[in-house]
C-alpha cells in the first residue's frame, strides 16, 4: 500500500521570508513554494486554485504584526483567511488545510520545516476532498 504524502503549497512574503537567500537555492528544498510580493496579495483564487489543483493545505507565510512592508497586508490576509475557512468548511475541507503563519525569516531556513510541519498534520486528516 502506497503511503499518503499529502501535497502542501506555500506562499509566503519576500519581505519576511528568505529575503537573504537565493530563491533558486531555496526552491528545490520546499516543494510547491510560491514566493509571493505581500501575503495580502495573495488572493483567494489562489488558494481555491490550489486545492483545485489538488492540494492537500496551503500555508501562508507573512510578516509579523506591525512590519508589513505593505503597511497592513499581513491583517488583511489574515481576514481572508478566516472567511475562506469558513467558505472551505462549507464544502466540506477541513479550516486546519489553510494555514497562516505572521512571523519572519530573512534565511528562510524554516520554510521546509513549516512545510514539513504541516504535511505531517495533514497527514492525519487523510487526502483534501475535490472542490
Amino acid at each position: 500500500m502506497n503511503e499518503y504524502n499529502p501535497v502542501v503549497v506555500c506562499f509566503s512574503c519576500k519581505f519576511g521570508w528568505a529575503y537573504l537567500t537565493d530563491e533558486a537555492q531555496l526552491a528545490p528544498s520546499v516543494e510547491n513554494w510560491v514566493p509571493a510580493v505581500c501575503s495580502g496579495k495573495v488572493d483567494t483564487p489562489h488558494i481555491l486554485d490550489a486545492f483545485r489543483a489538488g492540494a492537500d493545505g496551503v500555508l501562508i507565510l507573512g510578516c509579523d504584526a506591525g512590519h508589513c512592508h505593505f503597511q497592513d497586508g499581513n491583517y488583511q490576509m489574515g481576514k481572508k483567511m478566516y472567511l475562506l475557512q469558513k467558505v472551505l468548511q462549507a464544502y466540506g475541507i477541513e479550516s486546519e488545510r489553510l494555514r497562516i503563519d505572521l512571523s519572519r525569516d530573512p534565511a528562510g531556513s524554516e520554510i521546509p520545516r513549516k512545510v514539513s510541519a504541516m504535511k505531517s498534520d495533514i497527514a492525519r486528516l487523510g487526502p483534501v476532498k475535490a472542490i
